[in-house]
């Protein structure tokens, strides 16, 4: 409702991390050489082995700091382009109404989860002394609207169900939460070279951010496996963590979570605890990893299971992963033809959420033109071609490609897509090494994707340094 506390909770990278006022998470070229490389950095990025739910001790110790404006990229695994979209976006007056929570994503979803309790408590309490009654005269005792970007969702469904949040929650929002995991998260914590990506950038971010439980949970608890059997199984099917080289207690940790979860729904509910709005939206359209093919020796990550077209996602998470399970079906997600990047940032999905922090039905907005589906890298080497295809776009589209700069200026002339004699389009972009926003864009009816690449200098594809 229009009195209601709205609280953005961010997921990966959304946050920045801070030692001693610097921001240490910052994949841009000259902090990537800074990574790759043993010394300080790396260590206060590591976390101890068995750090299980608790807090980082030492120099691993981060703060977090303001919630990132500009775009971010972990390659070959998830990006964003920042919520300075979604802030402006929103326009929630006043200004006391909304709160962000920053947290350190590297922890436990479960630890975020219960600093999440702390913070929202406070902040609710503060509003409601705030609060004009005068212009809200109905408002009784307001209560919170969540809007959870990805992974920020899976921590406040552990709030709110296993921590005791619902009792003060009217709304949750999830805009591409895995709320089943991510299939692409096998492909990065075992350090697998997804194509166009120096295997050794693959294999020293799986090493640091393996150490991570948060990205354990993000590992798909859904039937994500194919073998000689004619049904997909389960991570934890006997001795299939272990052909894929992932940590039996990373797989353990994640199954336990999302049963948390579950079962302490399924009390709540029995218990008739108050309830609250779940309102998943998606992206939808886009070729997406859905699971890993295991014959033999032989490692294949699948963008589909079968012919019927169900297993697309926004790139990063499928549309079976994109719906909660307690409501058994997608029919109930409002999809949008958005990447998993810029879900957040695209004038439908903001406008449909406008309206749910206002308590008002969003169908009237799930209308789009951007019907057309484009796939991206999201890592390149400095002066090499890009190559940005539209399977089976309609060349009356007028697509076009474009590198912009963080702060959103087009910095290189656009290059359009022309037919690429089997059915689709395609063209290709070099660009100087940095941190880009990659957009594909139809100039016929204004709309397109948009999704972050990191461009590295023409030295990056050899060996990591010693």
């Amino acid at each position: 409702m229009r009195h209601d506390l709205v609280v953005i909770v961010p997921g990966i990278m959304g946050t920045s991390l801070l030692h001693e006022g610097r921001d240490v998470w910052d994949l841009s070229p000259g902090a990537l050489a800074g990574l790759l490389r043993p010394g300080r950095l790396r260590g206060r990025l590591v976390l101890r082995e068995g750090i299980g739910d608790d807090d980082p001790e030492g120099e691993s110790t981060l703060t977090p700091g303001a919630m990132i404006e500009a775009p971010r990229v972990l390659p070959g695994f998830v990006s964003h382009l920042g919520y300075r979209d979604l802030l402006a976006g929103l326009d929630i007056q006043p200004p006391e109404r909304l709160a962000v929570f920053r947290y350190d994503w590297r922890l436990s979803n479960r630890n975020s989860a219960a600093k999440l309790r702390t913070f929202v408590e406070r902040r609710l309490a503060l509003w409601r002394e705030r609060i004009d009654r005068s212009r809200h005269p109905d408002a009784g005792d307001p209560k919170v609207v969540f809007l959870c970007r990805s992974m920020g969702g899976l921590v406040v469904k552990y709030y709110l169900e296993c921590l005791g949040g619902r009792e003060i929650t009217r709304t949750v929002a999830t805009l591409g939460t895995p709320h089943q995991g991510s299939a692409k998260a096998i492909r990065f914590l075992t350090g697998r070279v997804v194509p166009g990506t120096p295997p050794w950038i693959s294999e020293w971010l799986a090493e640091i951010c393996g150490t991570f439980p948060s990205l354990g949970q993000l590992l798909p608890s859904y039937r994500a496996v194919m073998t000689a059997s004619p049904r997909p199984r389960p991570l934890n099917a006997t001795g299939i963590a272990d052909r894929l080289s992932l940590p039996t207690a990373m797989v353990d940790d994640m199954f336990r979570f999302h049963e948390q979860i579950r079962n302490d729904r399924i009390r709540n509910d029995q218990a008739g605890r108050p309830g609250y709005r779940l309102v998943p939206l998606g992206g939808h359209g886009l070729r997406t990893v859905h699971g890993v093919s295991v014959v033999g020796d032989r490692i294949t990550f699948l963008d589909s299971f079968d012919e019927s077209g169900d297993w697309q996602g926004d790139s990063t998470v499928p549309t079976i992963s994109a719906t909660p399970a307690e409501l058994e079906s997608t029919v109930y997600t409002h999809w949008f033809p958005f990447r998993h990047a810029t879900l957040a940032n695209e004038a439908p999905v903001l406008a449909a959420l406008r309206e749910i922090c206002q308590s008002v039905d969003v169908r009237r907005y799930l209308a789009s033109d951007a019907e057309f589906a484009v796939d991206l890298p999201d890592f390149a080497v400095a002066g090499e071609p890009m190559e940005i295809t539209a399977p089976d776009a309609d060349p009356a589209l007028r697509l076009s490609a474009r590198l912009l700069s963080q702060d959103g200026r087009q910095v290189l002339p656009g290059v359009p897509l022309r037919p690429d004699g089997q059915g689709g389009l395609r063209c290709e972009l070099r660009a100087p090494a940095g941190l880009w926003t990659l957009e594909v864009r139809s100039r016929k009816r204004g709309v397109g994707h948009r999704d972050a690449v990191l461009v590295t200098g023409a030295d990056a594809s050899g060996p990591a340094p010693g």
